[in-house]
Parts: structure tokens; sequence; C-alpha cells
């Protein structure tokens, strides 16, 4: 009688089948989603209104929720506006560093101006469109 050439043991094969599960999934690539505003929030998160950029009162978030995604807004805003309706932001929020883009096509000097903002932190994202009137 011949023996086989190898012999899988019952702890060889617990330790491959732990290996197997502790890696990362190919698809853990996270989703965007929007997050809608009442338009009375829109109203109430710091700038004169949140939208996204068509005028519609919401926000998307990646990899976090809506509900903290509010909360970085709001905290955003209040960070920007302890400088002034036309002030920046320069520290983190809530642990979220933010970028404040304004393109001169969208102000009107001495009336308004509009921004993107984008907050990261990690994977996380909050992706919001806003209108500060001055």
């Amino acid at each position: 009688m011949s023996r086989p050439a190898f012999r899988i043991t019952p702890l060889a094969v617990a330790a491959l089948s732990a290996g197997i599960l502790a890696l990362p999934s190919a698809g853990g690539a996270a989703t965007t989603t929007t997050c809608k505003l009442t338009a009375s929030k829109a109203r109430s998160l710091g700038p004169t209104y949140v939208a996204d950029t068509q005028g519609r009162p919401r926000f998307r978030v990646r990899a976090t929720t809506c509900a903290n995604g509010v909360l970085v807004i709001k905290s955003f805003h209040a960070c920007r506006l302890k400088k002034g309706k036309e002030g920046r932001c320069t520290t983190r929020v809530r642990g979220y560093s933010c970028t404040d883009r304004r393109p001169s096509s969208l102000k009107l000097p001495g009336v308004s101006f509009e921004g993107d903002v984008t907050c990261s932190r990690g994977d996380a994202r909050v992706i919001h469109h806003y209108q500060q009137n001055l």
C-alpha cells in the first residue's frame, strides 16, 4: 500500500482558513451616498444654504453616514465663519481636512459667493456646495 505524498493536518487547515478569511475583499470600494436635506435644514448649517450644484438641498458622503456629514458641514462652516463671512477654515474639523474651492465665476462682489467643499478623513468624504450671502 502506498502512502500519500503529504498529509494535511487539522492545524494546517485551520491556519489556511484563517489566512483566507483575513484577506481584504477586492470589492471593498465605498459607494457615494446622496443625503437629502429639508429646506430649513439646508439653511441652518452655517452658510446661507447648502445644496448640490443644481440647487437641490442635498450633499454627498462616502465611507461615513449622512448624520456625520451634517456634523462635519456644520463644524466646517462654524470654523469658516469665525473669520467673517468670507473667511476660510484652515484647521481640521472633527478629524476631517477640508478644501474650499470658490470659482470666480460664482462670485458676485459684495453680494454673495459659492463654494465647493470636500472634507476628507482616510477614505471618508463629505462633499457639499454652498452659497454665502454677504
